[in-house]
């Protein structure tokens, strides 16, 4: 096997390692879960799963709008001692730091009011995690997370969640998880490197 051929093997084994180690995470069953008190919907999403903490967010009905006969208008609270950040988000989108830290999502505030037009499913990003020695809005060991729901007859209910622990994010609707940029930046210069040296390569082999 010619020298440049074998570098090019090297290469290609080196960088798809390194990406497997960059992109891990887990998604945690049940690391969001649903439960209504009345008309209000429950919703927990984990903050740590070595400990199976919560963190606690509420969606209130509070008013209608005519001609409906249903509850359209809805408050986002946060009971006392809660911590997860809330963000309206669109399927396929990266719920990860950055984004939420370039303020890409209208994030939901405690007490707040939002609209969830009848029986139009829509999602909802989340982060959370430690709060110890952490400033305001940021979390250690963070998780990401998103939910599906559906305003039915005036109720919130959950149609589906996943939530990543140990990674850098998830693309909401799915349970795929988000790359660090450093490391797509990486693939993309291998994937430069890789067809440098293949074209070298394919000649020397004429």
């Amino acid at each position: 096997m010619k020298p440049t051929l074998r570098f090019l093997i090297r290469l290609a084994c080196a960088f798809a390692t390194v990406a497997h180690v960059q992109a891990q995470g887990t998604i945690v069953p049940n690391g969001i879960t649903y439960a209504s008190a009345g008309l209000t919907a429950v919703i927990d999403v984990l903050q740590n799963s070595t400990n199976s903490d919560y963190e606690r967010f509420l969606l209130r009905p509070r008013f209608t709008t005519p001609p409906q006969d249903y509850v359209t208008i809805f408050s986002f609270d946060l009971p006392p001692g809660e911590s997860v950040r809330a963000f309206l988000v669109s399927s396929n989108d990266p719920i990860s730091l950055q984004p939420i830290q370039a303020g890409s999502y209208l994030e939901l505030s405690s007490g707040g009011f939002y609209g969830f037009d009848l029986d139009v499913p829509f999602y909802l990003g989340f982060y959370t995690g430690i709060t110890n020695a952490m400033p305001s809005g940021t979390y250690g060991s963070p998780v990401f997370g998103w939910g599906e729901f559906v305003n039915s007859a005036g109720v919130i209910h959950m149609r589906d969640a996943a939530l990543v622990a140990g990674g850098d994010g998830i693309y909401a609707g799915t349970q795929s998880i988000v790359p660090e940029p450093g490391m797509l930046s990486l693939v993309s210069v291998g994937a430069f490197v890789f067809g440098l040296y293949g074209k070298r390569a394919t000649k020397g082999l004429k």
